[in-house]
């Protein structure tokens, strides 16, 4: 480690943010603090980055505000118009050593004089990246190649440094210096916390609201664990090559998770401090269980699989957000929401009428290797939909998906159009078993078609449910909406078929507007004086 080098990640400008009068820019996490009510929001490069530097901050506002402690405490931040620059930059300048990315001693986020079992150098930056490639770890689409030896800027490793130690995947067996747990040079990384779980968080219109709206008081203590014990990274001796699977404590060591450990390689070029190698070794597991108790940007759905008696409640990767929305707000037995979520639902008598819910999904590919697909979307949901006492809004949310689905089923039908054959045994048309792959195939495409159209309008009926004078007539609207969606996307597929398929078309069809007829009528979720007629 350079010692004669470095970056402040307090003050230095580092995370690109949107401010509210809508320019862009960068700044330290003390003004990202400071500032936060002139912010809209994080303008990250990488939608995985988002969710750790989110956890990170808000650790930060955990430590130099002492809580909130309780419900009184949140209140006065949320009523006053700024957070409080004094105690904010009196936090950071007590710790001003411990934010250097680049200190010889104490470098953030990193353990320092790590190295590689057998005298192994640091590999190429590439590695600190999930859309690099770096070795036999290649993810498609990569704009870079393994030889190309990446440069980061001192600010571009800071964020992917934070990100690594969140989602770092088990590709990172490089063997720790130091470490006896190596075996033939390698070691066995536990996936990250936050790649691990379904993440969930509310985002306010600023970066002021979005903190303090996940900002749960220590007092709540069925959502949260923390406390004045409770430590982040910074505030902790830094960790050498040793690791060790342990319960957190608490928020704030949660969300500064060392699921790495990483030494970052710097070096001067024309006057600007760039990262060009990087030691990645396996750093402490989570006590998967003990975590239940801790993390609120997680739900959990009730299991039996080996020790482990909850896993995460995931969104689906591979489709919209809302489509999963039932299991974000745990509407079905054996299954809890994220904490969070409950803490907002019980801001409405602040005046919190909506929120923006960030998501973020993981699906992992060969091994826990690389990451195989990623969700990461946002969903504008009233603070209806989140209340527990009174589930009306939520449920139906949920019937309304229900309904899309039944609507994406019944144009199997269609779909089946261009690979039925008439069966003389049963009079019906079918499809032969050396077609059934491609139907399939088929009728999933005709699915993603409907779910794409009805996107932008799920989104609409799903702020009109906060209003209860408005329901009935956004779930007549959806009804509405959905049938005439699936009859277009029908319609299109039936105009393409050959005259010598006329026949099969009209029979699919025939049975696709009975199913349609079916859902339909099935699509009823108020009580009848309301209801759809």
């Amino acid at each position: 480690m350079a010692g004669e080098l470095s970056f402040d990640l307090a003050l230095e400008p580092w995370l690109p943010v949107r401010f509210t009068d809508g320019r862009s820019g960068s700044v330290g996490l003390a003004e990202a603090l400071t500032r936060a009510h002139e912010i809209s929001g994080l303008d990250i490069e990488f939608p995985t980055q988002e969710p750790p530097i989110l956890r990170l901050l808000l650790a930060c506002c955990y430590r130099a505000f002492g809580g909130p402690a309780d419900d009184t405490a949140w209140r006065k931040l949320w009523e006053a118009p700024v957070l409080p620059t004094e105690v904010i930059e009196a936090y950071f300048e007590r710790w001003a050593d411990r934010f250097d990315l680049f200190d010889s001693e104490a470098p953030f986020f990193q353990s320092p004089g790590l190295g590689a079992v057998g005298g192994g150098g640091p590999k190429t930056a590439n590695k600190l990246i999930s859309y690099a490639p770096s070795g036999n770890n290649v993810p498609l689409f990569t704009p870079v190649t393994d030889a190309t030896g990446l440069a980061l800027s001192a600010a571009e490793a800071g964020r992917w440094l934070v990100e690594r130690h969140a989602w770092g995947t088990t590709s990172d067996k490089t063997g720790a210096e130091g470490n006896p747990k190596v075996k033939a040079g390698k070691d066995a990384p536990q996936v990250g916390h936050v790649g691990w779980i379904g993440f969930v968080a509310p985002i306010g219109p600023t970066l002021r609201e979005t903190l303090l709206l996940n900002l749960v008081p220590w007092s709540r203590t069925g959502f949260i664990r923390g406390g004045s014990e409770d430590l982040p990274a910074w505030e902790r001796p830094p960790l050498g090559p040793m690791h060790e699977t342990r319960p957190p404590e608490g928020v704030c060591d949660l969300y500064t998770w060392q699921g790495r450990r990483i030494r970052l390689c710097p070096e001067m070029r024309a006057d600007e401090v760039v990262v060009t190698g990087v030691v990645i070794c396996a750093g402490d597991s989570v006590d998967r269980e003990a975590a239940r108790g801790v993390d609120p940007h997680t739900g959990w759905r009730r299991i039996t699989q080996g020790s482990i008696d909850y896993s995460p409640l995931r969104a689906r990767t591979g489709q919209q957000v809302w489509r999963g929305l039932s299991a974000l707000l745990a509407l079905s037995e054996g299954e809890n929401r994220a904490a969070v979520l409950s803490w907002v639902a019980a801001l409405e008598a602040r005046g919190v009428q909506s929120v923006s819910l960030l998501v973020t999904s993981t699906k992992f590919g060969n091994m826990s290797t690389t990451i195989e697909d990623l969700l990461s979307d946002r969903l504008d949901t009233p603070v209806a939909v989140l209340r527990t006492e009174d589930l009306e809004a939520a449920t139906l949310a949920g019937y309304a998906v229900h309904f899309a689905d039944a609507a994406a089923r019944a144009l199997g039908f269609v779909s089946d159009a261009s690979f039925v054959k008439h069966n003389d045994e049963t009079d019906r048309y079918e499809v032969p078993e050396g077609k059934r792959i491609q139907a399939s195939a088929s009728r999933n495409g005709l699915a993603e078609e409907l779910y794409s159209a009805l996107d932008a309008p799920y989104r609409h009926f799903l702020m009109e449910l906060g209003s209860s004078e408005l329901r009935a007539m956004a779930i007549a609207s959806w009804a509405a909406t959905v049938t005439a969606a699936a009859r277009a996307v029908a319609r299109r597929r039936l105009a393409e078929l050959p005259a010598s398929q006329a026949f099969a078309g009209a029979s699919c069809e025939l049975r696709f507007e009975r199913a349609l007829r079916k859902a339909r009528e099935d699509f009823n979720p108020l009580p009848e004086e309301k209801g759809v007629a």
